[in-house]
Order: C-alpha cells, then structure tokens, then sequence
C-alpha cells in the first residue's frame, strides 16, 4: 500500500491499558461505522478509520474476543476519506462519520442494512431502490442540548455529550442542526452567565417546525423572573417559542401569544401540529421523501382499509387516508393519539380514526382490532414490531410496509412475515441522519399468492 501524507488526529492521547499504539491495516467497517482489522487474530474496532486505509492505532480497550481502538495517525488514505466540516469532531458524540464522503455514507449504510437483513432473516429484497437522501449539514429540526455549569468559574456549559462519555462537551455550533439555531448555544451560555438558578436546568430540547420552533428548558424547580426575561427574548430571536418543563407538565412560558407548531407535507396539502415534546421525524426533506415513497409502494386505492400503527401524531396516517377508503392509526401514546385526532380535524379528513393502545401487548380483544385490513404500515420504535407482527398476519393483508429505525429488527420481523406467506419485495435504505453510522429503511413485504 502507497503511504500518502500522514494525517495526524488531534485531542491528548490517552495511556493505552494494554500496549503501545499498533499500525493496523482495514478490512472494513462495523455497524457502528468504526473500522475493522485484525491483530494477533483478533479483530479490532477501530474509531476514525476507514476500509482500504493504514493508521497507527491506540488500543483503548482489549477485551478476550475483540479490542477497541482509536486512530492516532492515517499513514495511508482512502480515497473516500474527507475532512469533518465540524470543529468538534472527534470529541463531540453526535456524529461518528464526518471522515468519510458524504456520498458514500449512504452506500455503507445500504450494505450494512442489507448484511442484517440476510445474516439474521435469511431475507433478499427482490428489488433494492434508490436510496432515499438529503442534503449532508442543517438537516436536524429538533435536538437535546445539555445544560451544566463549570465548577471552576460558574461558566454555563451549553452542548452535547462527549464521544464515549456521560460529560458535556461545549459546543460554539452544530453543523447539523437547523441554520436558524445557529447561534443559538452562544445565545443560551451568554443569558444564563451570573443566573443564580441556573443549576435548576438540566436540559434544552430545541425542535422547528416550517416556520416556528419550541425552546423547552426542564426545570428542576421553577425559575425565578429575572431568569425568564432573560430567556424570552432570546427564544423570540431563534424563531422559538419558551416552555418549561417540569415533573408536572409543560407550559408556555412566552411573553407574547402562543401560535401553533406546524410541518407541511406538500404532496398531500396537508399540515400537521405538534407539541413540545412530540416525536417527530429529525429530517424534514427525508420525512416528506420517504411518506411519499411509502404511499407509492403500498399503492392504496379507494376501496382499501389500511392500518397504521406506531401512528404518532398521523406523519402516516393522514397521507394514506387521501388516498383510501378508511385508515385506522393506533399509537402507544393517548397525547399523541389525540393529537393525531386532532390533525385530522384541523385537515377537513374524516376516514381517519385513532386509538390509543399498548402494542407490545395483546390487543386482539379491541374494538379496531375486528375487521381485517387491506394494508399494513409499521413504524415502530428500536425494539421491533414483532409482537404486533404475530398478531396481524391472520389479516392475510395484500401489502405491509415496514419503515425501519433497526435494520437487526428489521431482519427479525421480516423473517415473521416471510414465515407467514409473505415475501419482500422492495428495499430502501435512508440517510435521516448524515454524518452518523445510524440506519433507517422502508421494507415492502406482499403477500404470495
């Protein structure tokens, strides 16, 4: 292999357990985006490198059946190597890819998503698609900032955690986040400087929609007066809305009236609410990507009745209905249901109904639950969708389209649904988070005939 100039990776270097840094040649790249090689016949983790590379490596921790390390030095480049675009890479836990080219992330992703599907569900997409993708920096709506303070000077401490640690890391900017919060941990660190309650804090959670966002503070106790004059005009600025949140609740705590929270999905001219707090998807140009790529593959004609579950606030749900007879959405969360209740309203859309039931339990016994369904959309969280999976398949549905956050889950229920008849069709992976080794997919499962 050509030695290209030496990239040498900043940070004091921590004193290795076990031995003296190692030059290490890379096979590949694990799940988690770290490079792969081998020492002494075990395979090593390697942080900060990429497959085809030679680095000079720190053992940080060698464990019986594999080690971890951290690159200190790239003797040899890829050729998909790049430099991060964020000054607190490396040290910031947010983003673990930066280093490789952005147009190639998503290619690892597909491969990474694709090995699961087939190492734990012996399955193979008959049809691999066009992967969905946005643009690389700004994509994040919505984000959890870390609030502490100093010890040795008071200061506030205003940013995320660390890589591979509880403590918070000051942030000047986030590359990822929404352009209009920019500046908004400068803003946060200089209106909480000399705050007698600013230890009553503990956290931000900033989320956007279309044209207006939320700044919720959680608060141990509530904040005194001179406290939220500062922090009202400051919300005003970043085209945010103040709430605080406590163990009782959230309320608005803005100085001038509360106008709603919403997103747009164009391609079906609707618009939906939220509230501070909700989940919603992190990416909104791949949001209104991949709802549209799912309504074209699960093709719903006037005559269908579909079921959504994990529905939310109706990010689904609320498509499928222009396009159906009848839509069910059932969602752990009753706030949510009636949120999504209440989108439904809002929209002038009446074959929209929503329930509230716990979907790693039987509910076989609800109301819902009686009539069959045409098509199926899941979108459940990291742990899967199996149990729900067991208890759908007698419906014999022609489609169900399974929207991946877990590619190992993903491989599991697919192998369900497989055992029950049904084959998958169509597979796309998604880049919802750029720089991050994070995977998310749309699965397309049909019935055979």
């Amino acid at each position: 292999m050509s030695r290209s100039k030496p990239i040498r990776f900043g940070g004091p270097a921590r004193k290795s357990a076990s031995r003296s840094p190692q030059t290490l040649d890379i096979e590949g790249l694990s799940h988690e985006g770290r490079g792969v090689a081998r020492l002494d016949g075990k395979t090593v983790f390697v942080s900060g490198a990429l497959p085809g590379e030679q680095v000079m490596a720190r053992i940080d921790n060698d464990r019986n059946r594999y080690a971890e390390a951290q690159t200190l030095e790239v003797l040899s480049a890829s050729p998909d190597r790049c430099e991060p675009g964020c000054q607190h890479y490396g040290q910031c836990g947010g983003c673990d890819l930066q280093h490789l080219r952005h147009d190639q992330q998503i290619h690892f992703k597909q491969d990474q998503a694709l090995d699961q599907l087939k190492r734990i569900g012996n399955l193979i997409p008959e049809q691999i698609e066009a992967p969905l993708v946005s643009l690389p920096w700004h994509y994040r709506r919505s984000a959890r900032v870390g609030i502490n303070q100093l010890q040795r000077n008071g200061e506030p401490l205003i940013g995320f955690r660390r890589r591979a640690s509880n403590k918070l890391l000051q942030i000047e900017q986030c590359e990822v986040l929404d352009i209009r919060a920019q500046d908004l941990f400068r803003g946060l660190r200089d209106s909480l400087t000399g705050l007698d309650d600013l230890k009553s804090i503990t956290h931000a959670q900033v989320q956007y929609g279309d044209s207006r966002g939320a700044l919720t503070l959680r608060t141990k106790k509530p904040l005194r007066a001179d406290t939220l004059a500062r922090l009202q005009p400051l919300a005003q600025q970043f085209d945010l809305q103040l709430y605080l949140e406590d163990a009782q609740g959230t309320q608005y705590a803005g100085n001038d009236a509360e106008q709603p929270l919403t997103y747009a999905l164009p391609a079906f001219k609707l618009e939906l609410g939220f509230a501070p707090g909700d989940f919603l998807q992190v990416n909104p140009d791949l949001n209104r990507q991949m709802v549209s790529r799912a309504i074209e593959w699960l093709d719903p004609q006037p005559q269908d009745r579909v079921l959504d579950l994990f529905c939310g606030l109706g990010n689904f749900t609320l498509p499928l209905a222009t396009r159906c007879d009848e839509v069910i959405g059932v969602e752990g969360s009753e706030a949510m249901a009636e949120r999504a209740t209440a989108n439904a309203k809002a929209n002038g859309i009446e074959n929209a109904t929503f329930f509230r039931n716990d979907l790693s339990q039987d509910f076989r016994h609800q109301k819902w639950y009686r009539t069959g369904f045409d098509l199926i959309l899941l979108d459940p969280p990291r742990t899967g969708a199996r149990e729900a999976i067991l208890q759908l398949i007698g419906y014999r549905a022609k489609r169900i389209l399974y929207v991946s956050c877990n590619p190992a889950m993903l491989a599991r229920d697919g192998a369900e649904l497989t055992q029950a008849g049904y084959r998958l069709s169509r597979f796309c992976a998604m880049d919802m988070f750029p720089h991050t080794a994070h995977v998310e997919a749309l699965a397309l499962f049909e019935l055979t005939p």
